[in-house]
């Protein structure tokens, strides 16, 4: 049974931790300094042996640069104060003990270095092993942490389930000392070993390799995350900043809804679009209003009241002086192909966007420099209580650009790809407005029409092709260009492209800021999805579903003011990096394409109890304290801490305010 009401996050947290460490396990650094010098020992903080103001800025290290080796040793909080201890490397392998088995992270996932926390979980759990160490290792580092696992780790069932495991969480003094030490340079391999008697040492049958970016992500992410009233299940919009310890808030409910979301946020954080409704369970745009957010100063442009633009997608153009929306009531709104077009500070009606040619035109996306919008044009869409066809429902999609020419108008849209039956849907441009990801949803031969379903009306009604919370959608890639090729994200999605796994990866958002790694081009995405996280949140046991909600088209007609039913797979958010070097050149090469992608991680700020969707980054958190008392930047200037570009620029992909085309 699945726990839906919004709470604290269930982490088994490890307080109090002890630390012992020596920098270099020799006396001296075996790989020397950058200038052939014998390195000092390391000051076990994290540190680079007492060369801490080797980082830059943005916390990255000089090129060519090796740290001197560092080896610490941490006790978890059940160790009662650091009283644990653990055999040394040479122990034999222990008699008859159960294997052990790393769960999380994936191997091979790469990781910003200003996170701060992460947890490894494995298992079993039980009295066989007395004593676990989990090792962290590499040529410059060996941290090792040792817990006695006195916790056996439980899933957000309802009530809660043991899971048969063990947790540790890595605390910010064990994330700085291995992640500092590691920017930018070869994974480390996570491995565990469990003592029977604490003489022996039994070493896991996998292990575990974690790479740290060179270069801190910045920026925030805005997510929508599930409540559950006695009216039924709403939610609301939240927003945590990277790379401080500022708990995550909520951003949306002082705007007189209790389910607001469906959120387009513009690049700056400045203005925010809100599609609003009360918490009945729903899923039809028949009482939804959109409102206009004034993010600075938290207010709508409506005075607070649900709404007075019609529901849709939205986005911003990039300094948010105007905005887009979709026609999300279809044809109860003819003509749908049609893009509407509202002022930012006002929301007032600007001349709309005709797609000529095309019958039904929707989730719409601002390139970062203004230049261009991409968009999907649907085949078919989804009819039900008394022929509605909201645009959150929408089959067979190929995705479609079209150029801005200035002052509100748009020039010809041309396809970037055509559907041939699957569904390609919430296209999003790179900042960088070279690539585009993208969902993709194979087209399912199953049911007699592209918009059939399967038991409709009943909790496991499917609808294979829909856009709609689909099972079987993956991320995809394509360059912005005609006849690109579009890639799989094999990596980020969890299961390799021929033998795919359901695990509903959707609604695809790019950082703002480009960064570098090893040489490439680097970008992260944030994504839901239901793929387990480890042995916390475990959506495929048997008899789990991907739900709908009640009076929706899998559900037409169904009960309002219902709740998740405890079977429901509880989506979260989830972050992968993108080599976007390789993204670029996969595509010049179609005969050796390449996955640009990384394992993707959990993200580890959320509320594991709810259901967590749609999630946007932004530059900044608008209404933060600006740096330099406010002043604004000058073209060319860094404004990747959320200081504001002035008049005519904007703040570009590689983290400087630049001209925007108007």
């Amino acid at each position: 049974m699945r726990l839906t009401t919004l709470g604290v996050a269930l982490g088994i947290l490890l307080p109090g931790a002890a630390f012992f460490a020596c920098g270099s396990s020799d006396g001296g650094n075996p790989f020397g300094n950058p200038d052939g010098s014998a390195s000092s020992s390391g000051g076990g903080d994290g540190g680079l042996g007492g060369d801490n103001d080797l980082f830059g800025t943005d916390g990255t290290l000089p090129d060519g640069y090796v740290p001197p080796f560092e080896d610490g040793g941490f006790s978890a909080g059940d160790c009662d104060g650091g009283g644990c201890t653990f055999p040394g490397p040479g122990a034999p392998a222990c008699a008859n003990a159960p294997a052990i088995n790393l769960v999380y992270p994936a191997d091979g996932t790469l990781v910003p270095p200003n996170m701060s926390v992460m947890s490894v979980m494995w298992t079993p759990y039980g009295a066989a092993f007395k004593t676990f160490e989990v090792d962290f290792q590499n040529s410059v580092t060996y941290m090792h942490v040792v817990t006695k696992c006195a916790q056996e780790t439980v899933d957000t069932e309802q009530p809660p389930t043991p899971s048969g495991g063990c947790e540790l969480q890595l605390d910010p003094a064990m994330w700085a000392f291995v992640a500092n030490q590691n920017r930018g340079l070869d994974p480390v391999t996570i491995t565990v070993r469990g003592t029977t008697d604490g003489m022996c040492a039994s070493t896991s049958a996998n292990s575990v390799r974690l790479a740290f970016a060179d270069q801190d992500i910045l920026g925030a992410i805005y997510y929508w995350k599930s409540t559950v009233s006695s009216n039924g299940t709403g939610g609301q919009v939240w927003v945590k900043s990277w790379g401080d310890q500022t708990p995550e808030q909520d951003v949306t409910s002082a705007f007189g809804a209790t389910c607001n979301g469906c959120h387009a946020l513009s690049r700056d954080g400045q203005r925010m679009v809100i599609n609003s409704d009360d918490d009945d369970s729903d899923d039809e745009y028949g009482d939804v209003q959109a409102s206009l957010i004034n993010m600075v100063t938290k207010t709508s442009s409506n005075g607070g009241s649900r709404g007075n633009m019609k529901p849709g997608f939205g986005s911003f153009y990039p300094d948010h002086t105007r905005f887009l929306m979709s026609n999300g009531l279809g044809s109860a709104n003819p003509p749908t192909n049609q893009i509407l077009q509202y002022d930012g500070t006002s929301d007032m009606a600007l001349p709309t966007v005709s797609v000529a040619g095309q019958s039904f035109v929707t989730m719409e996306d601002w390139s970062a420099d203004g230049k261009s919008v991409v968009f999907v044009v649907a085949s078919a869409t989804a009819t039900w209580d008394f022929n509605r066809n909201d645009d959150d429902h929408i089959f067979g999609g190929s995705i479609y650009q079209m150029p801005y020419m200035g002052n509100g108008t748009f020039g010809a849209a041309a396809p970037l790809f055509v559907s041939g039956g699957e569904n390609n849907y919430y296209p999003s441009y790179s900042p960088d407005n070279a690539l585009i990801v993208f969902n993709r949803a194979p087209h399912d031969t199953s049911v007699s029409t592209l918009n059939g379903c399967t038991g409709l009306g009943t909790p496991q009604a499917v609808c294979p092709n829909d856009s709609f919370s689909n099972s079987n959608a993956r991320l995809m890639v394509t360059k912005v260009a005609q006849g690109s090729s579009p890639v799989d994200l094999t990596k980020a999605n969890g299961s390799p492209t021929l033998a795919p796994v359901p695990l509903s990866n959707s609604w695809p958002k790019w950082s703002p800021f480009l960064q570098q790694y090893k040489g490439d081009q680097l970008l992260w995405i944030a994504f839901s999805s239901t793929r387990d996280y480890g042995l916390r949140v475990r959506n495929h046991q048997p008899g789990m579903f991907q739900c709908y909600p009640p009076d929706s088209y899998a559900q037409p007609g169904g009960a309002h003011h219902s709740t998740f039913s405890p079977q429901c797979q509880q989506p979260q958010i989830w972050m992968a990096a993108i080599d976007v070097t390789v993204a670029h050149g996969a595509q010049f090469r179609p005969e050796t394409v390449m996955d640009p992608s990384y394992p993707a991680f959990w993200l580890p700020f959320q509320d594991m109890t709810t259901h967590n969707h749609t999630p946007q980054w932004t530059q900044a958190v608008a209404g933060n304290p600006p740096p330099d008392a406010g002043a604004c930047v000058m073209a060319g200037g860094n404004c990747t801490q959320g200081a504001t570009c002035c008049s005519g620029l904007v703040c570009g992909a590689n983290g400087q305010c630049q001209q925007l085309a108007q």
